[in-house]
């Protein structure tokens, strides 16, 4: 009877040993720790130009709805649907406006309703603490312009701003500034 073959040395140099396979695994936590702030900064920059995007849009459409309908049209930032905020990175809210003023539509008069981001990075306040905007039935927004501070790692990253007659426009700032709020 043939004698079982030896393994030879090229037989048991094949695959990982578990210490090899240990410090492969090691080496890339620590690289993935490392790069992981500045790639969370990254996702964070990206959503506030994804919001600043968004804001121009909902605010062209909530003018839209106004002039449509023929009847005021309110938006306000809202994290729920239901009540109005301060924080448009949270959502927003666009709903008629029976001049009630108060921080929470009735439920039949909501038009539209859109969930914003729960990333804490990202913050957007409005000037003067404006939290709603108003357009009339014939498009123009009243009172005072409003400007939509976005911000990004608690700096500012980004403005909206919306002038009297309802017209929205949208800037991104490169420079390093301190977010206003």
């Amino acid at each position: 009877m043939p004698s079982p073959a030896r393994p030879t040395r090229l037989d048991r140099s094949r695959g990982f040993t578990l210490l090899e396979l240990m410090a492969t695994l090691l080496i890339v936590t620590v690289l993935c720790a490392l790069a992981l702030p500045a790639f969370s900064a990254s996702v964070s920059r990206m959503r506030a130009d994804m919001l600043r995007m968004q804001l121009v849009s909902v605010f062209n459409s909530a003018r839209s709805t106004a002039i449509t309908r023929f009847e005021p049209v309110t938006v306000c930032p809202s994290g729920d649907g239901l009540h109005c905020g301060d924080d448009w990175s949270r959502g927003w809210l666009i709903h008629r406006d029976r001049g009630s003023g108060t921080a929470s539509p009735a439920p039949a008069d909501a038009l539209q309703y859109r969930q914003g981001y729960r990333d804490t990075a990202v913050v957007a306040r409005s000037s003067q603490d404006r939290q709603r905007l108003r357009f009339q039935a014939d498009g123009r927004s009243g009172g005072s312009p409003l400007t939509v501070a976005i911000c990004a790692g608690g700096q500012l990253h980004g403005q909206v701003v919306v002038n009297n007659v309802g017209r929205t426009r949208a800037t991104r700032i490169r420079d390093t500034t301190a977010c206003p709020h």
